[in-house]
């Protein structure tokens, strides 16, 4: 597992994230990147202010997609095998990954176009949950892009979508 692979898994998580939110799409009730949570966070976590929302908003839409595709022998964008989340938290103490990701999330617009721009070209996207592959393309990059390309799409038509791994084949 390289570096840019845990990097792109860590904005991506951010970027879905904060579009789910309430104040984007309403995918869940958190609202850990809103002008309100800075002035509660900052003074809490001043050096880690990312990481905070990032876990913050982790837990939120885990728990609706593990409402949607299910607990066990599956893994999605927010619950990965250890090793991942383990890559994610160490990741997010790096500080030109945090500009780097500051500079995804600053609109709603600007995160629509990340997720455009990491999205490959697709024209079958089901709705729901939605397999990608077994364990094994959790660590291949092209297996992120197309997570990107359902969420794109599911945000865009209003349709949810739950990009999945097995961990059996």
């Amino acid at each position: 597992m390289t570096l840019q692979i845990i990097e792109d898994i860590t904005r991506l998580r951010i970027c879905v994230g904060y579009l789910g939110e309430k104040d984007q799409y309403g995918w869940w009730q958190s609202s850990f990147f809103t002008q309100g949570s800075d002035a509660f966070l900052a003074p809490l976590f001043s050096r880690t202010k990312l990481l905070a929302q990032c876990n913050g908003v982790t837990q939120a839409a885990a728990l609706i997609h593990d409402e949607r595709i299910g607990v066990g022998h599956v893994y999605h964008l927010f619950r990965l095998p250890e090793d991942l989340e383990q890559g994610i938290h160490q990741s997010l103490h790096e500080s030109e990954l945090i500009n780097s990701i500051l500079g995804v999330i600053p609109t709603k617009l600007q995160a629509l176009d990340y997720l455009a721009k990491q999205s490959i070209e697709m024209n079958d996207f089901g709705i729901g949950p939605t397999r990608i592959g077994d364990i094994d393309a959790l660590r291949n990059i092209n297996s992120w892009h197309v997570a990107s390309s359902l969420y794109h799409h599911a945000l865009l038509s209003g349709q949810a979508i739950f990009p999945y791994f097995t961990d059996f084949s």
